[in-house]
């Protein structure tokens, strides 16, 4: 069950269901960019040195990384794991896995990898992750208005 105060500041933010998936979108960015796990087997280790010194002052082809989230984004990700637990487990994963193969990218979620990886049509799962979005949508609608008794609502 969702908070109300989550529900309604969730609708206010989004503003749709198209801000809804953007949410998620932008939650999949920002578990990127959180830090991972420490290894507990390395203590300390010194950085490489590079054998001339025009290429250690970033003369190199390295890329540059993420970045470290800001505090919005941690928000807007901490909103976007309570809300998740509004939806079924199958639809929560199908929301999540195309939320992460849209990062870094600049068409959209991988609708026919996903599929694949499910088993399923392209069409299909664009069809499914809509649909487990706008029930969010709408769940998010029931609990802002305080619904208590979750059952109205499955």
């Amino acid at each position: 069950m969702i908070e109300k105060q989550i529900a309604v500041v969730v609708q206010e933010h989004c503003g749709g269901v198209d801000g809804l998936a953007g949410l998620f979108m932008e939650a999949a960015i920002t578990e990127r960019k959180l830090p991972g796990g420490l290894g507990l087997d390395v203590r300390c280790a010194w950085p490489e040195m590079l054998p001339e010194p025009q290429l250690a002052y970033g003369y190199n082809e390295e890329e540059e990384g993420w970045g470290s989230a800001n505090s919005i984004e941690v928000r807007n990700y901490d909103w976007a794991l309570r809300i998740t637990g509004a939806m079924d487990a199958e639809d929560a994963r199908l929301v999540w896995a195309c939320a992460h193969s849209a990062v870094r990218s600049n068409r959209g979620p991988k609708w026919a990898r996903i599929g694949r990886m499910r088993g399923l049509h392209a069409q299909t799962v664009k069809r499914r992750f809509e649909r487990a979005l706008l029930e969010l949508w709408f769940k998010l609608g029931f609990f802002a208005e305080g619904v208590d008794d979750t059952r109205e609502i499955t």
